[in-house]
């Protein structure tokens, strides 16, 4: 094995020992390895798709964040945009897209993203299944739409 090791989203180069990137925390790879995880990254990012469906609408940022964790976990996709209207009151829209297929797993990858990124949003979907708010702690009924203690709101009513 070489005596170097490779950041695969940032492309940083450590000495052999370490074993995360200083800069965006991934896990480093040798470079053989890193090669390889390049290339399939590279074919899923090609590889074309039929029945297409929108799984997030949302910033360009957050698209691509969510377009990178799909791509990483082997979900091909891709992220379209509409543009707003021509007085420019309206900004562009982005949509990520992947195969009728793949949307539950494209999801529930998402879903798992989300709760890497947001810890704190896995202790309220916790609090929340055992009928608690999830601010205050304080029991809820199943149908409320906020909390009696807090005020929090828990269901959005249109």
């Amino acid at each position: 094995m070489s005596q170097t090791k490779i950041c695969p989203d940032c492309s940083a180069e450590y000495f052999a020992h370490v074993e995360n990137c200083a800069d965006c925390g991934a896990v480093l790879l040798h470079p053989e390895e890193n090669l390889k995880v390049q290339e399939e990254r590279k074919i899923c990012m090609q590889k074309k798709f039929e029945n297409p469906v929108v799984v997030r609408e949302g910033s360009l940022k957050w698209m691509d964040e969510l377009y990178n964790s799909l791509i990483d976990a082997g979900i091909p996709c891709a992220v379209n945009t509409e543009s707003g209207c021509n007085k420019s009151c309206c900004g562009d829209t982005y949509r990520l897209v992947v195969s009728k297929e793949d949307a539950e797993k494209a999801n529930q990858c998402i879903e798992e993203y989300c709760m890497e990124v947001h810890p704190e949003l896995k202790v309220s979907n916790e609090l929340m299944g055992e009928g608690k708010c999830p601010a205050c702690g304080t029991p809820v009924a199943d149908d409320a739409v906020e909390c009696h203690d807090c005020g929090l709101i828990l269901l959005i009513v249109e």
